[in-house]
């Protein structure tokens, strides 16, 4: 038998190696790895975290495919870890309905709904819409339910056709945040605030650039501060030396407008999910074409930097 925590350890790597932009792994594939190392562990997996992630994942694998048995199998074994031990039965209960619901099983779902509701009346309510509405309709006194408002999904994105083609995404629009001095996201922009977008929609190119190049000097000191094993650094952070490369490590995430300004144009954070640092991500601040820093995720959206290069100036 294997070491349990080295297994899981194992999926880790597998499930980040998935989530590469250069990945050719199908679902099929992920299912069939998972299960394979899942075989290989003792009950130990059920008192490690990182094994009710994967028993998630499995779930929702399963739910896509609409493998009711397959999905309850790995249900099972999730009420087994200890996590769910430490919750109420009726949320455990409420997840387990959820669940089958998605999978088109309703007599199953129904069964476990009214579980929870038997314990706990009001969780339910407080739950996915989709599932109280549904379990609703089958109370002998069903709840009278307020008119939902439509989501509001709406956000503000810019359209920059150019990043699109490098990182060869599927959408070309991409979110950006306005920030206030205190870094918090407020609605409406100023003159200053639109400035900076105009200038990014101008200058995109150039903007990209800027960014890459100055990135591709700092890279071999990254990976020397990450120090991936080399039979992961291929996958994650591999030797690259021109700035092309890039495009399949990482793709652009949230622009952050923000309030401080240098002749009426904003510094503008960048943020990228990275296939070096999958949790914490790359942050770039920069004035107009000019990079002030790079860092971890929060570089984009923390103004201490550019604040800092506005006083040194």
């Amino acid at each position: 038998m294997a070491n349990t925590s080295e297994t899981i350890a194992e999926i880790d790597i597998f499930l980040d190696k998935y989530a590469l932009k250069k990945s050719t792994l199908t679902p099929q594939d992920l299912i069939n790895y998972i299960e394979d190392k899942w075989h290989q562990t003792d009950d130990e997996k059920y008192k490690i975290h990182q094994a009710s992630i994967f028993i998630g994942r499995m779930i929702n694998e399963y739910i896509k495919l609409k493998d009711y048995n397959n999905m309850k199998r790995w249900l099972d074994m999730m009420n087994l870890h200890s996590l769910s031990q430490n919750h109420p039965d009726y949320i455990n209960n409420y997840y387990s309905g959820e669940c089958c619901l998605e999978c088109g099983n309703e007599e199953k779902a129904l069964e476990y709904f009214h579980l929870s509701y038997t314990e706990n009346p009001e969780y339910i309510f407080t739950r996915a819409p989709f599932c109280f509405e549904f379990f609703n309709k089958h109370l002998k006194n069903p709840k009278e339910l307020p008119n939902r408002e439509q989501d509001n999904d709406d956000y503000n994105t810019i359209s920059l056709k150019d990043w699109q083609l490098f990182f060869k995404e599927k959408e070309e629009s991409i979110e950006y945040i306005i920030l206030d001095d205190d870094s918090d996201e407020i609605e409406e922009p100023s003159i200053e605030h639109n400035n900076g977008i105009q200038y990014l929609q101008n200058n995109q190119t150039a903007i990209l650039e800027s960014i890459l190049s100055e990135l591709l000097n700092k890279y071999p000191k990254l990976q020397e501060i990450y120090d991936y094993p080399q039979d992961e650094k291929e996958d994650f952070m591999p030797d690259i030396s021109e700035i092309k490369s890039f495009a399949n490590l990482l793709s652009p995430g949230v622009i952050y407008i923000t309030s401080v300004f240098k002749d009426n144009i904003p510094y503008i954070g960048y943020l990228f999910s990275c296939s070096w640092d999958a949790e914490h991500g790359l942050g770039i601040m920069t004035y107009k074409n000019q990079i002030i820093k790079i860092g971890g995720a929060d570089t984009a959206f923390s103004t201490w930097s550019a604040e800092e290069d506005l006083n040194k100036n």
